[in-house]
């Protein structure tokens, strides 16, 4: 099993032609095209959300959640050759749960995101 933990400001930017994905502001790549490398995965995410920067433990006192199963991941520009760009899939499913969804409804706020990878 291998941990991986993200930290930062949730925020939606321009990257490439794509209008809306989904960042956090301690990576340089959208999250779901940081994570590609664990589609298919067996995947527990824990996730923390508060409304300033705070540590881990800190924010366990205010909001836990917990998700685990497998990870469905894609980030990925459609083009043709004819009109150019088309759309961009972006989707982090853990466990059948939306977690891209769920963090673009908390856009500003700050999120620790802990991922053990099986």
């Amino acid at each position: 099993m291998k941990t991986v933990e993200y930290a930062g400001m949730i925020s939606v930017h321009v990257y490439g032609e794509y209008d809306e994905a989904l960042f956090i502001s301690s990576v340089r790549e959208p999250l779901a095209g940081e994570l590609e490398n664990i589609k298919g995965k067996r995947v527990t995410a824990r996730y923390w959300i508060t409304d300033r920067p705070t540590d881990k433990d800190s924010a366990i006192t205010e909001f836990l959640k917990t998700l685990d199963g497998d990870a469905d991941v894609v980030f990925n520009s459609r083009y043709s050759e004819y009109t150019g760009y088309l759309w961009t899939d972006e989707w982090l499913n853990i466990g059948g749960h939306d977690l891209i969804d769920e963090l673009k409804s908390n856009v500003g706020k700050w999120l620790i995101l802990e991922l053990d990878i099986y």
